[in-house]
């Protein structure tokens, strides 16, 4: 008897309602299909009989076989020739960033522990008051957590600065190293394998609710952010924001937010030619939460439109997944678990669409418009 054929490596599959998510990840593509196709593609393991499925589920849905044969045959074809099945080749996922080899020197002191997401970062190196400043302009330590990734920090006569890891990054001083620090954590926070990890900002209300904020570089979700901030928010991070799948809770990385000077001014904030700024020059209580913080309450998808009144819109649910697998940054590594925390998100958890032309009239907006 025939057999199902087996799905193609690095096809994903999460159940959607009464709909499907297929995402390929050698293509980058999503395939939104209805339960049946889903079902079928479900099915597709390599060795399971056609024939005994087809009986099992005309019995189950009360459907003529020989019809339903028919239906999961050009079910068959249509997977097929969008490579969702019978592809030759393997998909390797990315592996887990290790950070420095070295076991380092006797001498060598360990700065605090970063959490960036998923990792547990520090930095080494002789110079104990080096890495004192880089742990005070990060802003992130946590001392009761052990290290999983380690910075080596290699200071020259020249007063040129290395960070070595699983790769190197050189600096020729050490406020350059200060500047650029921030985005060569960014690449480490999004290579996490146990969530979904989005290209958001995130921010818990008084009353304990979580907003994530998605959005391209340019959308306005670091200026938002710090609005909330400055509302009295408290803050999980305006870069990369991980969600765990069933549950969808957030996980915060509250790095230094990035704010250009357009944004500063936009926030009444004295130029400055740094690109970030701590969130305690927003407010100088505001919480920083990393980790697991809560679930998400509601996701906003800003939308900056010069002098617009601030207004929201609810996509439905096949509207959200796209917007949020645009916004996903991990596919890849997370595979399965990261596809279900996107599916969970856009199922579960309202999304809307916020146009807006002033950051503070948007948190009112929010604030006045609770879910």
């Amino acid at each position: 008897m025939p057999t199902f054929p087996r799905r193609s490596t690095g096809v994903l599959l999460s159940i959607m309602g009464d709909r499907a998510l297929a995402y390929d990840l050698v293509t980058e593509t999503a395939h939104q299909m209805n339960a049946s196709a889903g079902m079928v593609l479900a099915a597709c393991d390599g060795e399971s009989d056609i024939g005994g499925a087809v009986r099992v589920w005309a019995e189950e849905y009360g459907i003529e076989p020989d019809g339903l044969r028919d239906d999961v045959n050009a079910g068959l074809e249509m997977l097929n020739a969008l490579s969702l099945v019978g592809r030759d080749g393997d998909f390797v996922a990315p592996r887990e960033p290790t950070g420095s080899t070295s076991a380092g020197d006797p001498g060598d002191a360990l700065g605090a522990v970063h959490v960036a997401i998923d990792h547990k970062i520090a930095f080494r190196g002789p110079q104990s008051d080096i890495l004192e400043r880089i742990d005070s302009y990060m802003g992130t330590a946590r001392s009761d957590q052990s290290a999983s990734i380690v910075f080596d920090v290699q200071v020259d006569v020249s007063g040129e600065v290395s960070l070595v890891a699983d790769q190197v990054w050189r600096f020729l001083s050490f406020q350059a190293c200060l500047d650029q620090l921030t985005s060569v954590m960014n690449r480490y926070a999004v290579q996490t394998h146990s969530c979904a990890a989005f290209h958001a900002g995130a921010v818990r209300s008084p009353a304990g609710e979580v907003a994530l904020l998605p959005g391209p570089s340019g959308a306005g979700k670091s200026t938002l952010t710090a609005a909330f901030v400055v509302a009295g928010w408290d803050y999980l991070g305006d870069e990369a924001i991980g969600v765990r799948p069933g549950s969808c809770i957030a996980v915060g990385y509250p790095k230094r937010i990035a704010i250009n000077n357009d944004r500063r001014l936009a926030l009444d904030l004295s130029p400055d030619y740094q690109a970030d700024i701590d969130p305690a020059d927003l407010r100088s209580n505001v919480a920083r939460l990393d980790g697991d913080v809560g679930p998400v309450s509601r996701v906003l998808l800003p939308t900056y439109v010069e002098a617009a009144t601030p207004s929201s819109h609810q996509l439905t649910s096949d509207e959200a997944v796209v917007e949020l697998l645009a916004n996903t940054l991990n596919l890849a590594r997370a595979g399965q678990t990261g596809l279900d925390a996107v599916v969970d998100l856009a199922t579960s958890v309202p999304v809307y669409r916020l146009t807006y032309g002033d950051a503070s009239q948007a948190v009112d907006h929010v604030a006045t418009h609770p879910t």
